[in-house]
């Protein structure tokens, strides 16, 4: 099972600030944004030019304590791709990468809620190594799941 219990209490906004990655001006400028668009702060960041997606995804995988992998350049099997329908991965921007034995490999963008997670290994029977990749990583490697033969 995955441990998402190990979660640090830092925010985002503090850990890319602990990093030297935004100023505290940048924070509070990124949050009011936030608070108008309603956007997450990562977004918000990263459309303000202060910091990159894989800046983003590289401190979502320090916090939960997961590696870091560009998932758009991994190639995917059809065995892998077969156990999730392409709503599922879209819907939870997850991109299943290999499965050793019992142990399925996951690249995920963003936070995924525990449940979801639990939900994943249940109906695969698996347990599951999780890596954080950026969204647009994800994107990429959900519309090359067509040449693969993805449900």
């Amino acid at each position: 099972m995955v441990n998402i219990s190990k979660l640090t209490r830092k925010r985002l906004g503090e850990l890319l600030l602990s990093e030297g990655l935004v100023s505290e001006d940048q924070i509070a400028e990124a949050l009011r944004q936030q608070q108008r668009t309603g956007e997450l702060l990562g977004e918000v960041l990263v459309k303000l030019g202060y910091v990159t997606a894989s800046d983003i995804a590289r401190t979502i995988a320090t916090q939960f304590g997961m590696p870091y992998i560009d998932c758009s350049r991994y190639f995917l099997t059809k065995e892998v791709v077969e156990l999730f329908t392409t709503e599922t991965l879209h819907k939870h921007q997850f991109v299943p990468l290999d499965r050793i034995g019992n142990i399925l490999i996951i690249a995920l963008s963003g936070l995924m809620n525990e449940q979801v997670l639990s939900e994943i290994e249940r109906s695969t029977g698996c347990e599951l190594q999780v890596y954080v990749s950026t969204w647009d990583q994800v994107q990429k490697a959900l519309s090359n799941l067509q040449t693969v033969g993805a449900k």
